[in-house]
């Protein structure tokens, strides 16, 4: 099956990106695919410094660990691996049985689309 972009934006994703903030939801929302979602968070980062990477590390420290999976292959997926691997103390990808089901169908899409 092909996750496309349309499927990763309307699943899972959205409630990882809403619980870091309103102005990544709509990032993820008004994107058209998963570079223009890649190029938008990457912007929204760089002003004010950091912003998207502090909100990845937050919320990794309260969501569930599923949600955590999901939320590192985002990472992986916005060109921010390092900060999986930080949130995940250098096993990123250790841990991947925690994320099932459409949990893990938005973890795929976000590794094979990857940079």
């Amino acid at each position: 099956m092909t996750y496309c972009y349309a499927h990763f934006k309307a699943g899972p994703p959205s409630r990882i990106l809403a619980a870091l903030g309103p102005a990544f939801l709509k990032a993820l929302e008004s994107s058209v695919s998963y570079m223009d979602f890649r190029e938008t968070i990457v912007r929204l980062n760089d002003a004010p410094n950091g912003r998207f990477t502090k909100a990845a590390r937050r919320y990794a420290e309260v969501c569930s660990p599923g949600e955590r999976e999901l939320l590192k292959g985002i990472l992986l997926l916005v060109d921010f691996a390092h900060v999986a691997d930080e949130i995940a103390a250098g096993e990123a990808y250790g841990n991947m049985t925690r994320c099932s089901g459409s949990f893990r169908e938005g973890f795929a899409a976000c590794v094979v689309n990857a940079g």
